[in-house]
Formats: C-alpha cells, sequence, structure tokens
C-alpha cells in the first residue's frame, strides 16, 4: 500500500513539472514572439520613412507630409497662368492638371508654388518643390535635375482666310504660296525644311502678318497652335488650316516633368505611368483644348 501511494505521489510531481515546463515554453515563445514582431515593425517603419533606403528621398518625403507641391511660374499660357474666376484669382492650365492627376496617383494632397522664373531650379535642388513640369531637356538642368519621358511638343499651323479653309487641305497645296513667318521664332528656319515649296513673307511682328493675312497680301501665317487657336477665336475672317507639323526632336526636345536628381527612380516611374495614361486616354489633349478655352489675347506671352 506504501509503495502504490509513492508511486502516485511520484507520478504526480512528474505530471506537474510537465505543465510547469510547457507553460514556461509557452511564455517565453509569446515574449519572444512580441518582441521580434515589434521590433520588424520599427524596422519596417524606419525604412520606408525615415531612412528613404527603399524609396527615393523626395518619394519619402511626399508620403511623411501627405502632399506633393509643384513648383511653376505662372505666365506660360496654357501650360500654367493666372486667370480670374467667379471673382478669384487662380492658377489655370494643363499642367495643373497634369499635377493635380499626379497627386492622385499617389494618394496625396496637392500644392501648387508660384514663382519667378530662375527659382525653379534652385527650389527644387533644395527641396522646396518637389516636382516641375513643361521643362525641356538640356545639359545643364540635367546637372541638378532628372527627366521624365516628354509629354509635349510644339505643333505649328498655317492660319488662312476662312474663305480659304478649303483649298489648304495638303501639303501640296502650299506650293508656290506665300506664307508669313515671324522673324526670329522657331518657324523662321522649320517651315521652310517642312515645305520648301512655299513662299516665306517674314515681317517682326505677329499683328502685321496677321494684317497682312486679312488684306490679302499673303495666303498664310505659320504660328504655334495655341496662337493661332486665338487668333481663329477672336477673328471671324481666320480659320486654321489642315496643316500643321509637329517639332522634330533636334527642333524641339519636349516638355518634360523635372525631379530633383539621384534616387527618385521611383517617383520617376509614378509620373510616367500617369503620362502614359493620359496621352492614351486624351486627357492631357482635352486640358490643353480646356485651358486655350480660358485664354484670351493678353495671355499670350
Amino acid at each position: 500500500m506504501k509503495k502504490r501511494i509513492e508511486r502516485l505521489t511520484t507520478l504526480l510531481l512528474v505530471i506537474v513539472m510537465v505543465f510547469s515546463l510547457a507553460a514556461c515554453s509557452q511564455e517565453a515563445k509569446d515574449d519572444g514572439g512580441s518582441e521580434d514582431a515589434g521590433t520588424k515593425t520599427e524596422s519596417e517603419a524606419d525604412d520606408g520613412e525615415d531612412t528613404g533606403t527603399e524609396m527615393g528621398e523626395t518619394m519619402a518625403k511626399i508620403k511623411k507630409e501627405g502632399k506633393i507641391v509643384m513648383g511653376v511660374n505662372a505666365t506660360y499660357a496654357p501650360f500654367e497662368f493666372h486667370k480670374t474666376i467667379d471673382g478669384k484669382d487662380e492658377i489655370v492650365g494643363f499642367d495643373i492638371e497634369l499635377g493635380q492627376a499626379i497627386a492622385d496617383e499617389l494618394g496625396v494632397e496637392f500644392e501648387v508654388s508660384d514663382m519667378s522664373f530662375d527659382g525653379l531650379l534652385p527650389a527644387l535642388a533644395t527641396g522646396k518643390v518637389d516636382f516641375l513640369p513643361g521643362l525641356a531637356y538640356s545639359e545643364e538642368r540635367a546637372e541638378n535635375a532628372s527627366f521624365t519621358k516628354p509629354y509635349h511638343k510644339s505643333v505649328q499651323v498655317v492660319l488662312v482666310g476662312k474663305d480659304k479653309a478649303g483649298d489648304i487641305t495638303a501639303d501640296s497645296d502650299l506650293s508656290g504660296k506665300t506664307i508669313g513667318i515671324l522673324k526670329g521664332a522657331v518657324q523662321e528656319k522649320t517651315f521652310p525644311a517642312h515645305y520648301p515649296n512655299a513662299k516665306t513673307y517674314v515681317l517682326g511682328k505677329i499683328p502685321d502678318l496677321i494684317a497682312a493675312l486679312q488684306s490679302g497680301r499673303i495666303d498664310g501665317v505659320c504660328l504655334d497652335y495655341v496662337v493661332a487657336s486665338l487668333y481663329e477665336k477672336y477673328n471671324d475672317d481666320l480659320k486654321m488650316s489642315e496643316i500643321r507639323y509637329e517639332l522634330t526632336d533636334e527642333e524641339d526636345a519636349g516638355s518634360c516633368v523635372l525631379v530633383r536628381k539621384d534616387n527618385n527612380e521611383d517617383l520617376i516611374e509614378v509620373i510616367n505611368t500617369v503620362l502614359d495614361r493620359v496621352i492614351e486616354n486624351g486627357d492631357l489633349e482635352k486640358w490643353e483644348e480646356d485651358a486655350i478655352s480660358l485664354m484670351d489675347m493678353d495671355d499670350i506671352g
């Protein structure tokens, strides 16, 4: 009887020890797991928000502040310009719409900072703004900035008398015609290269060219699409013909978006994605037309 009691006592002690060891093991596991989880979360937060090792410096700044800032000199219609709407001065233009689309893609607020043109690149370099729209590539700018793909190039059109628009619909229709060109403008070099069989008539002011067209001394005037649109809008006797040409890469590198140089490839990728989408779906073209519709002759620089 005594031995049976001793064996039962020993068995109970073993059972108690097993449960005690199991409890201690679980407690240690829980403590260790919690510590590891906490360490991992803190590390991930540091990598993504503080150190910037997994995202570019500008992207990290944008995410942290919850906004993206676009720098502009709002004197370049239809890209960006001031317009009084409902009695309030606003900065409008298709670059403003593009900036909002970029902010929406990133899920952050959009802010516009208007400044002098010569202050744009320094503001980008020091991080006061996060990106600049509407600038062409140059080696000097490339020293401190990275560029997206081009998203806009100048289009030149031939403005004619409204009653003659039906007679000039193909390039061959310009053969022997006299077309007015602004002295010193990009058209002075590019138009003869594109239409060598046309004659040119060069003057120093656009209004003088328009007067020559309206009086019948010349057959048309070659102008930037935006300028031609406004002259058509405010002159019932003028109309843009179907003759138009886009400048080559050598003549016009095209407008790009600039971001601060180094470690900002992720932001470049996001902006390029937005550019591809708004070009393909026609939004960019619509935004430009909307901006032109807000312009008047005073907005021509």
